[in-house]
């Protein structure tokens, strides 16, 4: 009973839920780009990859007016307030939602014979109704993280990747062999979701009625800094994309994106413990509690830097495998491009830690600094590379020097309030990863012990 306890313990713990939610969200991510994949060409799936990455930096943009600050108040909040705060945040969503969809409408009305990218055509004439259909699941998952509900956040993500998956699977099964089947695939499971989220009340989209003009103010005040944040931080990601479309080809772009999922897979425990951080060190947001942040910090960010690195490596050794496994034969060149990703991604925890903490005490403006700086490396980098190498490995590279800038501009600025720094913060994470895995190693040699003396 002991070990059945035990385990059910584990596996109600807001870390674990958190893990499984963004881990579940990911693998079924990857088996659904595996799949669509192998319904699309090669050409339409970098179309694919261009309208995704246009709909999540405009997603990013959205959410980003809200996400922080909805969270960073609603944590704290009592029920009162969470109302008030709840409903504030829906009126500013879907002011924002509405101005985007008036204008990716305009320009598809006005200059969308102009567009020849389908990926992008695809993305300005169907935003409106995507937009809308997206908004009530995702606004759940967030009130559901400020609550530290993570069981209902995995409820929510698996009923969205589980039915586009059956969506897809239905199309390889009926052949079913088109982008726009992809499309309204993608647009329905987003609605099933959406519909389940309003249903049971998890939205609490009743709540805007409640909606506080004085709240509305200064949950935008806060969140317009959060949002060129996020949108940076998307463009950060999508700029490779997107500059490679432009001066390369939908090829290019697709043997560039291959890896680029698969990198996410690092990136699931780093979001996972960002998403239960966030609402924890919250709580310390007072400058009276400096210390009290910093020991989260360094235990957080110390954790996942060091738990990370194994990944890392797995990633590096077995890239030829898992390219195969996700896109096919056709993208086996795209195995060192994984590898060159891969490196960065050790840089990500004391990077994003050190944006989120400078969100929390209230310096949301640096944070937004650390972006743009990021971004303009990145897009300079970026066009360099392309320009002289003419390759899409020299633009893996650049991310390299990207995140590392991220890392050294971030720790920097927050040293001045937290007054911490790297290396003590590698070395908690080293001392408390030690404290945990050397019980396991010296049980497992008790356990040895006992059966060779058995024998």
């Amino acid at each position: 009973m002991g070990v059945f306890a035990n385990i059910r313990k584990v596996s109600r713990n807001r870390h674990t839920l958190s893990l499984a939610g963004n881990g579940s969200s990911a693998v079924l991510g990857f088996v659904c780009l595996a799949l669509a994949a192998r319904l699309l060409t090669k050409e339409e799936l970098g179309s694919w990859f261009m309208f995704i990455t246009a709909f999540t930096f405009v997603d990013m943009l959205r959410s980003g007016i809200i996400h922080t600050s909805l969270i960073r108040s609603a944590a704290s909040a009592n029920k009162r307030q969470f109302i008030v705060v709840a409903g504030s945040g829906w009126m500013i969503s879907l002011i924002a939602t509405s101005i985007v969809t008036i204008i990716t409408t305009s320009v598809y009305f006005i200059f969308g014979k102009y567009i020849h990218n389908q990926g992008m055509l695809l993305f300005v004439k169907w935003y409106w109704l995507a937009g809308f259909v997206t908004l009530p699941f995702n606004y759940a998952a967030w009130l559901m993280q400020a609550r530290q509900a993570f069981d209902k956040v995995l409820y929510i993500r698996l009923l969205n990747q589980l039915s586009f998956m059956l969506c897809i699977l239905i199309g390889l099964v009926a052949s079913y062999n088109s982008i726009h089947y992809l499309l309204m695939s993608f647009i329905l499971s987003s609605l099933l979701p959406s519909f389940f989220s309003i249903w049971s009340g998890w939205s609490w989209i009743k709540s805007i009625r409640f909606a506080d003009r004085t709240k509305v103010a200064e949950l935008f005040n806060f969140g317009k800094f959060s949002m060129g944040t996020l949108m940076g931080s998307n463009l950060l990601r999508s700029s490779d994309t997107l500059i490679i479309g432009f001066m390369m080809t939908a090829k290019d772009v697709a043997a560039y994106s291959i890896p680029l999922k698969l990198v996410e897979i690092l990136e699931i425990p780093l979001r996972s413990f960002l998403a239960t951080a966030m609402p924890a060190m919250s709580l310390h947001k007072d400058p009276s509690q400096k210390k009290e942040l910093r020991i989260l910090f360094n235990k957080y960010a110390g954790i996942i830097s060091i738990a990370l690195l194994p990944i890392v490596l797995g990633c590096i050794i077995f890239a030829d495998s898992l390219v195969l496994i996700l896109g096919g034969a056709q993208y086996a060149e795209s195995a060192n491009i994984l590898r060159i990703l891969a490196v960065y991604t050790a840089f990500l925890p004391l990077d994003r830690f050190s944006g989120v903490t400078l969100d929390i005490v209230g310096k949301p403006a640096m944070n937004f600094v650390k972006v743009l700086l990021m971004v303009a490396v990145n897009v300079t980098g970026d066009i360099m590379a392309i320009h002289f190498a003419g390759h899409i490995w020299a633009v893996a590279v650049v991310s390299i020097l990207t995140f590392l800038t991220g890392l050294v501009f971030g720790n920097y600025i927050l040293k001045k309030y937290l007054h911490h720094s790297i290396k003590e913060t590698l070395m908690t994470g080293i001392t408390l990863c030690g404290s945990i895995v050397k019980p396991v190693i010296l049980k497992i040699k008790a356990l040895r012990l006992g059966t060779t003396n058995s024998i």
